[in-house]
């Protein structure tokens, strides 16, 4: 399998949390990101961020762009 992230080789490893059973994960070789089906889980239930607001360079700003176009 490939990393996601850096499409490094993925290692099965087991992973423990306090009190809880280990649970089979995936940890890349290369860069180190650690994933599991909780993981995975998590990442699909959560939306897309909303698209970006930020102005590109050199972009003018709202209020001085209605003052240029003449429309007040």
């Amino acid at each position: 399998m490939q990393c996601l992230r850096c499409q490094g080789l993925l290692s099965a490893v087991q992973m423990r949390d306090l009190g809880q059973p280990p649970v089979l994960g995936w940890r890349c070789l290369l860069c180190g990101a650690m994933t599991d089906p909780g993981i995975e889980a998590n990442k699909a239930s959560h939306n897309l961020p909303a698209q970006s607001r930020a102005r590109l360079p050199g972009a003018l700003p709202a209020r001085l762009k209605k003052t240029v176009c003449g429309k007040q």
